[in-house]
Order: C-alpha cells, then structure tokens, then sequence
C-alpha cells in the first residue's frame, strides 16, 4: 500500500477531553464523525464505532474502568505504561499491544510508539501513549477518500497492517545508508565511515529487538485467531505477519553488512598502515649502512684518513653513492623494490 497522505479535514480534528476522534463504520468504506456522548451511547447493535484515545487522559481512564464494559484485567493493559508486544484474548474481546517506527518530528524511528487495540468485532477501541500517524492514515481513508475498512475485522487488521507498511521506510533507509556508505569508502571519500557504521548497526539491532516480539505476537494472532475474524481478514493478517518477517531479516541482513563492512574498512586500513612501515622499513635498510659509515667516520679520534686531504670529503661522498647502488641492485633482486 502506498503512503497514505493525512488529509486536513482528519488531522484537524480537536481533542475531545482525551477522545482524539471516534467514527461510525457505514459498511461501504465510509465513516462518519462521532463525539464522546456517541461513544457513551452506544449500545451492542449499533453500527460498528472505532474510538481512539489519548491514555493520558482521566476521563477517558474513569470511562474504560467504569462504562466501557471491558474487564479490570482488559482495562489495565489498554492503560499500562509497559509496551512489551503481546496478544491476549479476553472475555469479551482481543487485545494486540504494538509498536511503530516512531516519525514524530525530532524522534529516532528507533524509539518505538506503542498502539494498543481492543476488539469484540462490533467495536474497536484504540489507544495511544504518543503520537502516531496510523490511525490517522486509516482515518483519512475513511472520511476523506472512503475508500476504509467495512467492518470492524477489517480495521482491526488495517491498522495492523498500516503500523507494519511504516516500518518498510525506516528498514529501507538503512540499506540506502549502507549502499552510500559502501561507495565512499571504495572512493575513500568518508572519513567517518566506522563511525556511522556502528551507529547504524546500533539502530538495526534496537530496532530488531523491538520487532521480534511483534512478530510472535502477529503469530500467535494468526494462529489463533479471534472467532469474529472472517477469512479475508486473516488471508491479510498472515501477508503482514510475513512482512514483518521479511523486515527482520532485512535488519539482520543490515547487521550484517555493517559488520563486513567495518572489518573491510579495518583490513583497508591495515594494509595502508603496513604499506607505510614497509616504506618505512625500506627507507631505513637503504640508510643503515650510509648511517653506519658516516657515524664512523665522523668520531673525534686521532688517525681519521683524510683528515689532512682536501678530496677525501669528495671521495667519501662517492664511495657513499656506489653503496647505495649496490644497495638497490641488491634489494631489486631480493625483490624488495
């Protein structure tokens, strides 16, 4: 699915009193706006609503607890802080805990946002602890292009679905940060290329870590689906499961590729820093024995030949060349040079 654009009608919809917005399923793709006393009012029968929540809020707390319905034990994970993803089903409903890439402004994706969901199939009740766009995406497909889910399986797993197709931006840019980085280095343009290296392995390796529980929480859905899920539902719920597969692997194929890279970049470094003390080694072995020579004629000890000569300087330094010759012509055929 292409990235839904949120549309302004939807993304202007004000907070009520921690109801971020509540719809009304036509059946067609459509839905229409509904307000908390809808929400209240509703009764088993009505037409399918989806309510999405800010968990912060008290009202929306006291109602969950008290005039929602859902049990303690429904109303305590919709509400807790811990974010671990699971799927439990309880008395009245399923319950899927999740995480998204977070793309708030100035947020790392890595910092996942969770989205918790209940579901009875009449109903779909959301709830948020930071922003996220998925709901909104949905939302925009309902009100604007009415083009949204029909029924409340197939938001349930719409919104499943859309928080896993996010993923697929982040998991990319990565290779893309690799592809960039690998072509720098074989055109030694990137001085800092360990460095990004090991940030971008440290953010694939977070990022995994948060999506394999989800992977087995998808699972543990599809293999034990809620009984008001139709077929079509889980036909799309087993396609995500395997997306979010496929991401995984791609983040340990990222993984791995930083650390090919980084051992790359290491032997590269190595074998320069070798080139240099061969040179260096070289270098010295030619001058060694020039060192020798002129250290020992150079001591201040009566007997020095020469000393009372004006060539024997000129003498010296040829006697100096035809060394070095000799020690090239050697070195050349040791096949040092």
């Amino acid at each position: 699915m292409a990235d839904q654009t949120i549309s302004a009608a939807a993304a202007d919809w004000a907070e009520q009193d921690g109801l971020l917005f509540a719809v009304q399923l036509d059946g067609k793709g459509g839905a229409t706006r509904k307000g908390w006393q809808d929400v209240e009012e509703w009764r088993d029968g009505d037409a399918p609503i989806w309510a999405h929540f800010e968990q912060n809020s008290e009202r929306v707390q006291r109602w969950l607890r008290e005039k929602s319905g859902l049990t303690l034990i429904t109303c305590d994970a919709l509400l807790a802080t811990e974010t671990r993803p699971r799927v439990f089903f309880g008395k009245k409903g399923t319950i899927a805990i999740l995480r998204g890439v977070n793309m708030n402004p100035g947020a790392e994706p890595e910092d996942m946002v969770a989205m918790r969901l209940w579901s009875d199939g009449k109903r779909l009740i959301s709830v948020r602890f930071q922003r996220l766009m998925t709901p909104r995406d949905i939302l925009t497909q309902l009100v604007d292009n009415e083009t949204g889910p029909k029924t409340v399986p197939e938001l349930y797993e719409r919104l499943i679905g859309r928080l896993t197709e996010r993923m697929a931006g982040v998991v990319g840019g990565y290779d893309e940060q690799l592809d960039s980085i690998e072509a720098n280095v074989d055109t030694g343009e990137d001085d800092d290329a360990r460095g990004r290296l090991s940030e971008l392995r440290r953010q694939s390796v977070l990022l995994r870590r948060y999506m394999s529980p989800q992977r087995e929480a998808l699972n543990h859905l599809l293999q034990e689906p809620p009984p008001w899920f139709d077929e079509q539902s889980r036909m799309r719920l087993r396609e995500t499961s395997d997306q979010m597969q496929r991401y995984i692997e791609d983040l340990d194929a990222v993984r791995e590729r930083c650390i090919v890279l980084k051992d790359d970049i290491a032997n590269r470094l190595a074998e320069k820093l070798n080139q240099n003390l061969y040179v260096l080694s070289i270098i010295a072995a030619i001058f060694l024995p020039l060192g020798f020579a002129t250290g020992l004629l150079g001591i201040n000890v009566g007997g020095m030949p020469g000393v009372d000569s004006s060539a024997a300087f000129w003498i010296t330094c040829a006697m100096m060349v035809v060394i070095l010759i000799i020690e090239l012509i050697i070195f050349r055929k040791l096949k040092w040079l």
